[in-house]
């Protein structure tokens, strides 16, 4: 049997209503309610996310997630999303931990982690990115930090979890980690999650950074990668055709 592939679509501060419900209704023209091993995931800004969620109000191959979401339920948190809305809204994934949160806005893995218990104890779906900078991966020092990512971010409760495996050095620069590089990580990630978190039994992982519509089949046939999260290419209507046709 065919393993499931899941792609994300990291549509971070783009699109707009015309064009987001555009992307939404092509997915569902190309990818068939039948294809049972194909799973789409979009994540567009808040804002986007009331209006699209009425694409979502059953299960099928697609699916509503969002960016972040705060750790609390509410509070006085400005600017900041409750998950009780995403969830009402008919997000069922939520991304924690991506290089742009923790970069930008200075996100502990601390903070990762009491998201991630936050969307367990609501029954979403967490999302979790890692990765390193160029500097850890020439200092050879990449594993230890993964690793110390993996560790910091990952609440005991957990029981189901995707990592996406993001290299900062590759997010958006066109540089991509070989076949060889990326297979090493993802069963350095599969060994590090069911060492230390024997309660995960449904573990995916996903590569993300610069993946485009001539690296993407070469990723997913990697062996224990389950997908990929998709940034600037889900947003390019003709890249992601492309994406989606290899997936059928």
């Amino acid at each position: 049997m065919k393993k499931e592939t899941i792609f994300i679509a990291n549509w971070k501060m783009n699109l707009n209503i015309h064009t987001s419900e555009k992307l939404i209704s092509v997915s569902r023209e190309i990818i068939h309610e039948n294809k049972k091993n194909i799973k789409i995931i979009f994540c567009p800004q808040f804002l986007l996310i009331p209006n699209l969620s009425r694409f979502f109000v059953r299960n099928s191959n697609f699916y509503l997630g969002a960016q972040d979401c705060h750790y609390n339920v509410n509070g006085a948190f400005t600017g900041d999303s409750s998950i009780d809305l995403l969830k009402k809204f008919n997000c069922k994934y939520i991304i924690s931990g991506h290089s742009e949160r923790r970069t930008v806005y200075k996100e502990l893995s601390d903070d990762v982690c009491k998201k991630i218990n936050l969307i367990n104890e609501f029954s979403l779906l967490p999302v979790l990115c890692i990765g390193e900078s160029i500097e850890d991966r020439k200092n050879k020092n990449y594993l230890n930090f993964l690793s110390k990512q993996i560790l910091d971010s990952i609440p005991e409760n957990t029981k189901q979890l995707l990592i996406a495996y993001e290299p900062i050095w590759s997010i958006g620069t066109g540089i991509i980690p070989s076949v060889e590089e990326i297979e090493e990580i993802s069963d350095f990630i599969k060994f590090c999650v069911n060492k230390n978190f024997p309660d995960i039994q449904d573990l995916k992982i996903l590569y993300g950074g610069s993946v485009n519509s001539s690296n993407f089949e070469k990723i997913i046939t990697i062996s224990n990668i389950n997908g990929c999260l998709v940034g600037g290419s889900s947003i390019n209507e003709e890249e992601y055709v492309k994406m989606l046709k290899k997936l059928i």
